[in-house]
């Protein structure tokens, strides 16, 4: 989970929505957060395209996941395919992770399973 930042410029900056992330190591192992949106308008002071996607994927998540479920968990639980297909959200090239270490952190928490 990154820090936030001070969105600078209405014009030029844009805003990317990035879910299912967690850091404890509480009930589930920690999880990085994926890009859900990649680009909505930057349009002070009241945002709605950003509330207008958050509410949505929250709506969606309340509906399909189960009680006391992470989003994290419900998406693990569903596959990224099914969660862009119940949000509607189109998948695209911004979506793929192709960090060139990315194979070395899929072990990250202390938790061992077989």
């Amino acid at each position: 989970v990154c820090p936030a930042m001070k969105i600078n410029n209405a014009e030029s900056d844009g805003i990317s929505i990035w879910v299912g992330g967690k850091v404890s190591n509480a009930r589930h192992e920690p999880m990085f957060s994926k890009l859900a949106i990649p680009y909505l308008p930057n349009n002070p002071p009241r945002w709605p395209e950003v509330v207008e996607a958050v509410v949505h994927l929250v709506d969606v998540y309340a509906r399909h996941a189960r009680k006391h479920e992470r989003m994290g968990e419900w998406i693990e639980r569903i596959g990224w395919p099914r969660f862009f297909r119940l949000t509607g959200i189109p998948f695209t090239k911004y979506h793929i992770d192709d960090f060139t270490h990315a194979g070395e952190t899929y072990k990250r928490s202390v938790q061992l399973k077989p």
